[in-house]
C-alpha cells in the first residue's frame, strides 16, 4: 500500500557509503513505517544500490530534465537538477520530502514536523543558521577595504547577482540561506513549477558546471517571494555538523551544545567524505563527531 509521504534520496557510487547509512537509519529510527523510500539513481551501472533493495519501495534512473549548456555534465548533478522534479518521477504521494545521501536520520520526530509543518503551509525548510553556528562562521561576507568602507563579497551574495538579477544579492544578504538538502513540500504546491523555471533560467547562464549549485539559490529566490507558503523548521531538523560547535552526546542522544539542550533530530555531513565507515567516540560526553575525511573539493 503506498503512503502519502516520499522520501526521495539517491548518490552515486562515489557517495554510496552516505546513502547507505542513511537508508540504515530512516529504518533504525521506524521512519519507514509511515513513509515510502524512492531512490533515484545516475550510475549506469547501480548494482551497488543491491545491498538496500529490501528497504526501497520505488527506484527510478534519473535523467537530465533541464536544458544544459556546459559541456563538463556529470552523472551526480542529477541529483541537483532533479530535485523539482521528484514528484514526476514518483508520482501519486501527497508530500515529498527530500534528503540528502549525506544525512542521517537519529529520529522519526524528524519526519514527523516535516509532514506536520506542511498541513497548512507548500513547503518546510530549515536556515543555515542558529546560534550554535554563530562561532563557526568566519567569512561572513563583508570584507574591509579601508578604515571605514566595507564591501559585500560571499558565494550566495555574488551568484544571486550572477544568476538571478543585478540587485537580488543586495536585497537578500542578511537574509538567512534556507539549506535544500532536507526539505517536504506538497504535491499540489505551486512553488515546484516556479523553482523549475528559476533554476532553468541560472542554468541558461552557467558555462561551467558552477552554475548547477544554483539549485539551492533559485529556491530561496522563491521561498522569499512567497514566504507566506513556508514554514521554518528547527535547525535540528537539518544539522549542519560542519557549521556547528561540538555537538553533544548524552544517553544515546545528540544534542545541541546550546542552552537549553535541544535533541538532535537530523544530522548533516555537508562538506565531508566518507571514510571507511562512521564512528563515534563513545567515550567523550563533549563531542559526537564521526571519523570524516577532509573536505571533498570535488563536490
Amino acid at each position: 500500500m503506498t503512503k502519502k509521504i516520499a522520501i526521495v534520496t539517491g548518490a552515486d557510487k562515489k557517495y554510496f557509503p552516505f546513502l547507505k547509512n542513511l537508508v540504515f537509519s530512516l529504518k533504525k529510527s521506524q521512519s519507514l513505517d509511515i513513509c515510502d523510500l524512492c531512490i533515484l539513481t545516475v550510475d549506469e551501472d547501480n548494482n551497488y544500490i543491491t545491498e538496500i533493495n529490501d528497504l526501497i519501495n520505488k527506484s527510478k534512473p534519473a535523467n537530465f530534465s533541464v536544458n544544459i549548456k556546459y559541456k563538463d555534465k556529470q552523472n551526480w548533478h542529477k541529483l541537483l537538477t532533479e530535485r523539482p522534479y521528484i514528484r514526476e518521477y514518483f508520482p501519486g504521494y501527497k508530500k515529498y520530502i527530500w534528503l540528502d545521501a549525506d544525512t542521517e536520520v537519529l529520529d522519526v520526530d524528524a519526519i514527523k514536523n516535516l509532514d506536520e509543518a506542511t498541513e497548512e503551509k507548500d513547503l518546510a525548510i530549515t536556515p543555515e543558521s542558529c546560534e550554535s553556528y554563530v562561532f563557526k562562521n568566519s567569512n561572513f561576507g563583508i570584507k574591509k577595504i579601508f578604515l571605514s568602507i566595507y564591501k559585500i563579497s560571499g558565494w550566495s551574495f555574488k551568484n544571486y547577482n550572477r544568476y538571478f538579477g543585478k540587485n537580488l544579492g543586495e536585497k537578500l544578504f542578511f537574509n538567512p540561506l534556507f539549506n535544500n538538502g532536507v526539505f517536504c513540500m506538497r504535491d499540489d504546491s505551486t512553488i515546484w513549477e516556479k523553482w523549475k523555471n528559476e533554476y532553468q533560467n541560472a542554468l541558461s547562464k552557467a558555462k561551467t558546471s558552477y552554475g548547477v549549485k544554483t539549485d539551492q539559490l533559485s529556491l530561496n529566490k522563491i521561498i522569499y517571494e512567497k514566504f507566506k507558503s513556508v514554514s521554518i523548521l528547527d535547525t535540528t531538523n537539518n544539522w549542519i555538523i560542519s557549521k556547528s560547535e561540538p555537538i553533544i552526546k548524552k544517553d544515546n542522544l545528540f544534542l545541541t551544545p546550546s542552552f537549553p539542550r535541544r535533541k538532535i533530530n537530523i544530522l548533516h555531513y555537508t562538506n565531508f567524505s566518507f571514510k571507511d565507515s562512521f564512528s563515534y567516540n563513545l567515550n567523550n560526553e563533549e563531542t559526537s563527531m564521526p571519523i570524516l575525511s577532509n573536505k571533498d573539493e570535488n563536490r
